[in-house]
């Protein structure tokens, strides 16, 4: 990828899109396709992910259509079912899934939303009602599903100037820098329950978010990063087919090569224990949430991750190498710290679109 670029502006590259997961969009435009299936899928592909405790309660946010009403739809597609996958006993296995899925839309672009609860063989329709709304959830809670802004925040052009070659002058961290994702919407799912509802003997859980048809799975994520830039290019679509109880066993090996090759550009990388060692904080591919903690992905660290994480400063400082002995990162932030609109305290908390 980009190999004849020079050593630091591939380590750029890589970092960004480690997040964004670029695709080679020579209009300039990105999204967060990245994988040969889910091209040209906007209401498959998820975006991000997100887990935090609200009092006794735990909220959990998925997106999908990225740069909804631009480059993807803003309605969701019938045929798909979108979940999130809850494993309460710590065997990377789902003991809970919460299953969305939407009508065909009308013609106002509304669409009827149903979500079940999976568990034990068991299937329940918990909650019912139209998009763009608060639903309630049997049991308590509220789910929400429709169009919101994007909240991911990162400054793309300074990559593109810097690392693509695009023709400005932009450069991390100067006076412009600003976030790319500013003014993009894209279709959100937002749950929030009683956190006994999904605990079980432990107040920790696994936490992550898939996409898939009848036939077979489309998408799946818990942190941000995995599948953009650590699992070799052309495996995405057989790594979100993987389950995470098999992660550490079928790409352990290819996140730790990855992590050599990434930190060592500056010629201080970890060594192979540093490697696996971080390569064991990654994988599984899901988000670990204490759900007495009200600490994120940063502060956590890697405790769920809060809509305010800056993700991206957190990446590349892990990376590039600040967790090896040498503590010698080549990159650490973007300079862009927060998102463009301000979240909200109240359910959905992601804000509203542009």
């Amino acid at each position: 990828m980009m190999k004849k670029l020079r050593a630091i502006a591939v380590l750029a590259f890589l970092m960004a899109v480690l997040v964004v997961g670029l695709a080679a969009l020579p209009s300039g435009a990105a999204d967060h396709l990245e994988a040969p299936l889910l091209q040209g899928r906007g209401q498959a592909d998820i975006n991000d992910v997100y887990a935090f405790v609200n009092g006794s309660n735990t909220v959990l946010v998925m997106t999908v259509n990225p740069f909804a009403g631009v480059l993807s739809p803003t309605t969701l597609r019938p045929s798909v079912r979108y979940e999130f996958a809850i494993d309460n006993d710590g065997d990377y296995v789902e003991d809970i899934v919460y299953q969305l899925r939407a009508s065909q839309p009308r013609s106002s672009g509304s669409q009827r939303i149903a979500l079940r609860q999976i568990s034990g063989g068991d299937s329940e329709l918990v909650a019912r009602g139209m998009s763009e709304a608060n639903i309630s959830v049997d049991g308590g809670g509220h789910l929400f599903a429709g169009l919101r802004d994007d909240p991911f925040f990162f400054d793309l052009v300074a990559f593109q100037d810097q690392v693509k070659g695009a023709g400005g002058d932009r450069t991390f961290c100067d006076d412009n820098a600003n976030d790319f994702f500013a003014g993009a919407n894209v279709t959100t799912f937002v749950l929030e329950v009683p956190s006994d509802m999904l605990t079980a003997g432990s107040d920790t859980i696994n936490i992550w978010a898939r996409t898939r048809t009848s036939q077979r799975p489309l998408d799946r994520m818990g942190k941000p990063a995995i599948a953009t830039v650590l699992i070799p290019d052309g495996s995405e679509d057989a790594f979100n087919a993987t389950k995470p109880k098999n992660d550490v066993a079928v790409w352990g090996d290819e996140v730790t090569a990855s992590l050599l090759f990434l930190s060592g550009l500056d010629g201080s990388g970890y060594t192979q224990e540093e490697a696996e060692f971080i390569t064991s904080l990654l994988l599984p591919d899901v988000l670990t949430l204490d759900t007495t903690s009200t600490a994120g992905f940063v502060s956590g660290p890697l405790n769920g991750r809060q809509l305010p994480d800056d993700v991206i400063d957190f990446e590349l400082f892990v990376v590039t190498g600040g967790l090896g002995a040498n503590g010698s990162p080549v990159l650490t932030s973007d300079c862009v710290d927060s998102n463009d609109k301000p979240f909200s305290d109240d359910f959905p908390y992601v804000a509203p679109p542009h």
